[in-house]
């Protein structure tokens, strides 16, 4: 992937097709998507997100609009789109990447901080209270979206069993990746059989997810919580949800505790189910998995396999173990 500096005539490209011409980008970061920061010449700031390529198509892309809008007016704090100059949720502009155009999307930049800027790599107990507060901003969501009717088209990825570790995951065949030796594809393996027969048994209905909740997509906005980044909202089980949210602190010495605090403010707004800590292991155990065939199909956000591939496999080696 070029550097994010190579981007700038798509991101002013972009704003000129929503109807700020005369609105500067400035580089925020490269990852998934290339994001630009714009403010507006009446104040307002914007941020602006150049879809990776292959990603999500335009379907996908404009029901996550159609999902924001709902959580907005249920007084959820989350992105909220702009539309247009000719009133599409998305513009599609010239890229350097070889695919040649991503998609262009505008959402309100809201003040504040990410939790992850907040607190760093701290797990300890003086963070505990946000990961009790972020909990019970996952009960929020899943309160607006277990009971609504999304509008006819709308469409957006599942990661149920199929989509979790099936013949095609979402995030790739993880089991099936050039880097892993003999060993590690055989562990991969048994955890993938392990947890695709938990999976089929569960009888939790599935629910729109933000499926991507870890502490640097939680906004703190003055007094409020929110959700940021929404590229990975899918239909899935509410406890994945959770898992990823707790993932980075699964190997913190004292995450039991930080578990149990996160479980109470989730529970002070929306009931849990009652396997629920079965289901974190199952599901942290997933997030791993899945997290490897992201990483290998990444080196340009993630760098060489040896800078994440031991750790991620130490994790899964871990993880299974648990719930074995």
């Amino acid at each position: 992937m070029p550097e994010i500096e190579a981007y700038l005539p798509a991101a002013r490209a972009a704003l000129a097709a929503f109807g700020l011409p005369e609105t500067e980008p400035h580089p925020v970061g490269k990852s998934e998507n290339v994001v630009f920061r714009a403010e507006a010449p009446d104040g307002t700031t914007w941020a602006l997100r150049l879809h990776r390529p292959g990603y999500h198509a335009l379907p996908a892309l404009e029901s996550e609009r159609h999902l924001t809008a709902h959580l907005t007016a249920q007084g959820l704090l989350v992105p909220t789109g702009r539309r247009a100059a000719d009133g599409a949720w998305y513009a599609q502009v010239p890229t350097p990447d070889p695919e040649r155009t991503r998609l262009a999307g505008l959402t309100l930049w809201h003040p504040g901080q990410t939790l992850e800027s907040l607190i760093g790599r701290d797990r300890g107990p003086e963070t505990w209270h946000w990961f009790e507060r972020t909990g019970a901003l996952l009960a929020d969501l899943h309160n607006a979206t277990a009971g609504w009717a999304p509008p006819a088209g709308f469409t957006r990825h599942r990661l149920d069993t199929e989509g979790l570790v099936g013949e095609t995951p979402f995030w790739g065949r993880f089991w099936d990746i050039p880097c892993l030796t003999g060993e590690e594809r055989g562990l991969l393996s048994d955890a993938r059989d392990h947890v695709a027969t938990r999976l089929a048994a569960l009888a939790d209905p599935l629910i729109l997810i933000h499926a991507d909740a870890h502490p640097a997509n939680v906004l703190v906005s003055g007094d409020h919580l929110g959700l940021i980044d929404f590229d990975d909202c899918a239909w899935g089980w509410p406890v994945f949800d959770m898992a990823v949210s707790l993932w980075g602190a699964a190997n913190e010495p004292r995450f039991l505790e930080l578990r149990d605090r996160f479980l109470a403010g989730y529970t002070s707004r929306r009931a849990a189910p009652e396997d629920v800590l079965t289901q974190l292991d199952l599901f942290l155990l997933t997030r791993s998995l899945m997290l490897i065939s992201w990483c290998a199909d990444r080196p340009e956000v993630v760098g060489a396999e040896s800078e994440w591939k031991p750790g991620l496999i130490d994790k899964v080696r871990a993880a299974h173990g648990r719930i074995t």
